[in-house]
C-alpha cells in the first residue's frame, strides 16, 4: 500500500510540476472532520497561499482513497465573515541558537501574524529554551498578545516535544473550535522529557493541526517536525533565513483562516487505515496534500453509555491491601510447611516460661479488644515458633538486652510493617512504593536491633578489664570463685552486672560455672571474654594461679583497648572523609531536585538516566566497601 500511496502522489507531483512556478512547493493541509456519515467523509482543507495569490473563483478537488478515485460530493468555502472562528497557538524558539536577528524577525513575523488574525479569532503564546513558558493564554486582545512578545531573550537549549505537549494542552482546554500550533524552531529537540511519540500523541488528542517552520542553522533537524506536521493535518515549511519569516507567517495566517470542507463518498475498502490524496487545482495553479485516516468500518462502536471510572474507596485500598499481605503470608506459610522438619518435646518445651508467662496476662474478657490481640499475638507466636524466627529473636533479644518475649516482638514488627504499607499506600497511592516502605519497616528494626547488641557488646568489652581485675583480687582474698562471680555482679554496672548474675544463677542451678561461662560468652559474642572463658577452663583445669592469669589478661586487654584507640584516631580523618564522598552525592543531589528538579528529570525518566543512576549506586556501594578497608585495622 505504501507503494502505491508512493507512486500517486509522485504522480499529483508530475502533473501539478508544470502547472505553475509559484505552486511548486504548495501543500494542502488535510484533516478528518467527520467520518460519522459512511460512506461520507467530510475532510476540511486549508489551501496555501500560493494557491491563493491573486486567483479568483473557486477551488476544485480530486480525491483518491487508497490509490483509487473517490467521488467528490461537495466543496464548501467559508467566508472570513462567516467561517467558523480559529484559535492558534504560536510556539516560539527562544533557545540559544535564535540570538540576534532570527529572535527579532521571528518576534516581528509573530506580531504580523497577531495583527492579521480577524476579531473572533484567538491566539495564545508559548516560548521555549530549556522548558516551555506560555506567555499568553488563548485571547482576543491583541494589545495583550503583543505585550507578551516584548522583553523575549534567547538563552539555553530547546525542548520541542515538551512545548508541543504544553500547546496541545492549551488545545485541549477548548475543545469543539478550530485550533492549529504554529511552531517555529531552528534546530531539533535536546532536552524533553518528552519523548517524539508522547508528543505525537498529545497533539493527535486535541486535534489540532501543527504548521512547522523550520529556520535554518547548525543544529537544524527537520524529519521530525515534517512527521509531526504530516500526521496532525498541517504542514511543514523551511525558511532558509530569518527574513522569509514574515512573509511565512503571513501566508500561514492566511491558510489557516481560508478553510474547505470536501465531502467524498468512500469505497469502503477492506483496510484498518485510509490514506487519502487531495488535490486541490485553481487557475492552473496545483497543490496537493495526504491523510491517514482511521477507518471507520474498523471502530469499535461503543456498547453503552461511558462511565466515568470509579475511584476506589478508602477502605477498599486498606481492604485490597490487606488481602495482597495476607494471600503473600499465606503463600509463604504454605512453603514453609513443605520445608520445615518435624518439631521434638525439646522445642515445644524450650519457650514453656515463656508461654505460660503470657497466658497468665490474658485475663482479659472474651470479645474485648485485649482478648483480640492475645489471640493475634498467640497466633503470631505459633507461626513464628513453626518457622523457627523464635529461636532466632530469643537469641537477638538476649543479645541485645531487651526485655521482652520474642513473641511480642515479632508481633509488634508485623504490625508495625502493615501499619507503614498502608500509610505509604494512601498517601502515594501506589503499590510499589507501599511495598517498598514495608520493607524498609522490615529491615530497619532489625538494624536498629544489630546497632543495639554491638553497642552492648563494646560497652562490655569497655568493662572486662575492670571486671577481671575484681575476678582477681576476690581470689587473691580468699574467695571462691564463684563468690567472685557473684560479687561482680553486685559491684559491675550493666551490662556486666546482669550477665554475670544471670551466669551465677545458671551455677547454682547446679550447671557447671564453666558452662555458665561458655553460655555467656555465646551470648555477649566478645571474642576477648571467648578467650577468657577458655583461660579460666583450662587453669581450673590443671591448676594454678588464677588471679595472676586474670591480671596478665587484663594488662593484655587494656593494652590492645589503647592501641585500638590510637588506631582509631589515626583513622578519624580516612572515616570521615569516607562518609563525606558517600553522603555528598545524595546531598548534591537533594540540592539540585530543590533548586532545578526539572534538570534531574532525565536520569529518572530515560533509560540511560536509570542505567547511569545503577552504575553510579554500583560504585558508590564499592567505593564504601574499599573505603572501609583501607581504614579499618585489626589488631
Amino acid at each position: 500500500m505504501a507503494v502505491r500511496r508512493l507512486a500517486v502522489l509522485l504522480a499529483a507531483l508530475l502533473i501539478a510540476a508544470p502547472a505553475s512556478a509559484r505552486a511548486a512547493d504548495a501543500t494542502l493541509g488535510v484533516r478528518l472532520e467527520d467520518s460519522s456519515q459512511l460512506p461520507a467523509m467530510t475532510l476540511s482543507v486549508t489551501l496555501p497561499a500560493q494557491l491563493l495569490g491573486g486567483t479568483t473563483g473557486e477551488p476544485t478537488f480530486r480525491i483518491t482513497e487508497n490509490g483509487v478515485e473517490a467521488k467528490v460530493i461537495s466543496a464548501e468555502g467559508a467566508t472570513d465573515a462567516a467561517r467558523a472562528p480559529v484559535d492558534v497557538v504560536l510556539v516560539l524558539d527562544t533557545s540559544g541558537s535564535m540570538k540576534g536577528a532570527p529572535l527579532t524577525d521571528a518576534l516581528a513575523a509573530a506580531r504580523a501574524f497577531v495583527n492579521a488574525m480577524g476579531p473572533e479569532d484567538r491566539t495564545a503564546i508559548v516560548t521555549f529554551a530549556f522548558e516551555p513558558s506560555v506567555r499568553s493564554e488563548f485571547t482576543s486582545e491583541q494589545p495583550r498578545l503583543l505585550s507578551a512578545l516584548d522583553g523575549i531573550q534567547a538563552s539555553g537549549e530547546t525542548a520541542v516535544h515538551d512545548a508541543l505537549v504544553r500547546a496541545a494542552g492549551l488545545v485541549a482546554k477548548n475543545a469543539g473550535r478550530q485550533t492549529a500550533i504554529v511552531l517555529l524552531s531552528d534546530g531539533g529537540d535536546t532536552v524533553s522529557v518528552t519523548s517524539f511519540q508522547s508528543a505525537l500523541g498529545a497533539l493527535k488528542v486535541s486535534g489540532a493541526a501543527v504548521y512547522a517552520v523550520t529556520l535554518r542553522s547548525k543544529e537544524w533537524d527537520p524529519r521530525a517536525l515534517n512527521s509531526l506536521a504530516s500526521q496532525t493535518g498541517g504542514r511543514a515549511v523551511t525558511a532558509a533565513d530569518s527574513a522569509q519569516l514574515l512573509s511565512i507567517y503571513e501566508a500561514l495566517s492566511e491558510e489557516i483562516r481560508t478553510q474547505y470542507l470536501v465531502t467524498y463518498q468512500s469505497l469502503r475498502p477492506n483496510t484498518k487505515d485510509l490514506e487519502v490524496l487531495v488535490t486541490a487545482s485553481l487557475d492552473g495553479a496545483t497543490a496537493v496534500g495526504d491523510l491517514i485516516a482511521p477507518n471507520p468500518l474498523y471502530a469499535t462502536a461503543a456498547s453503552g453509555p461511558v462511565l466515568k471510572p470509579v475511584s476506589p474507596s478508602v477502605f477498599a485500598r486498606i481492604a485490597a491491601i490487606m488481602l495482597t499481605f495476607l494471600s503473600v503470608t499465606l503463600f509463604a506459610w504454605g512453603v514453609s510447611l513443605l520445608l520445615q522438619r518435624r518439631s521434638t518435646g525439646l522445642d515445644r518445651l524450650e519457650f514453656y516460661d515463656q508461654t505460660v508467662d503470657g497466658a497468665a496476662d490474658r485475663s482479659a474478657s472474651p470479645g474485648t479488644p485485649a482478648a483480640l490481640q492475645a489471640k493475634m499475638q498467640d497466633a503470631v507466636g505459633y507461626v513464628a515458633g513453626r518457622w523457627g524466627f523464635t529461636r532466632m529473636m530469643h537469641s537477638m533479644l538476649e543479645r541485645a538486652g531487651w526485655p521482652i518475649r520474642p513473641a511480642e516482638y515479632i508481633y509488634l514488627h508485623l504490625a508495625g510493617v502493615l501499619v507503614v504499607g498502608l500509610l505509604g499506600m494512601l498517601v502515594s497511592r501506589s503499590l510499589v512504593v507501599s511495598l517498598l516502605l514495608a520493607l524498609v519497616a522490615v529491615i530497619l528494626p532489625l538494624l536498629l536491633l544489630e546497632n543495639r547488641i554491638e553497642k552492648r557488646r563494646a560497652a562490655f568489652e569497655e568493662q572486662l578489664p575492670e571486671v577481671l581485675n575484681l575476678l582477681a583480687g576476690s581470689l587473691r582474698a580468699g574467695w571462691g570463685f564463684l563468690q567472685a562471680v557473684g560479687l561482680v555482679a553486685e559491684q559491675m554496672a550493666q551490662p556486666a552486672s546482669g550477665e554475670f548474675g544471670r551466669a551465677q544463677t545458671e551455677a547454682r542451678l547446679g550447671l557447671p560455672v564453666e558452662q555458665a561461662l561458655d553460655h555467656m560468652a555465646a551470648r555477649i559474642g566478645s571474642p576477648d571474654f571467648t578467650w577468657t572463658v577458655s583461660a579460666i577452663a583450662i587453669q581450673r583445669e590443671v591448676g594454678g594461679n588464677l588471679a595472676e592469669v586474670l591480671d596478665i589478661v587484663a594488662a593484655t586487654m587494656r593494652e590492645r583497648s589503647e592501641l585500638k584507640r590510637h588506631i582509631n584516631s589515626l583513622t578519624a580523618e580516612g572515616r570521615l572523609s569516607g562518609t563525606i564522598l558517600i553522603v555528598l552525592p545524595f546531598i548534591e543531589l537533594a540540592a539540585v531536585l530543590i533548586v532545578n528538579p526539572r534538570y534531574m528529570k532525565s536520569m529518572f525518566t530515560a533509560t540511560f538516566g536509570w542505567v547511569l543512576a545503577i552504575v553510579g549506586a554500583l560504585m558508590l556501594v564499592v567505593g564504601w566497601f574499599w573505603l572501609r578497608r583501607a581504614t579499618k585495622v585489626e589488631i
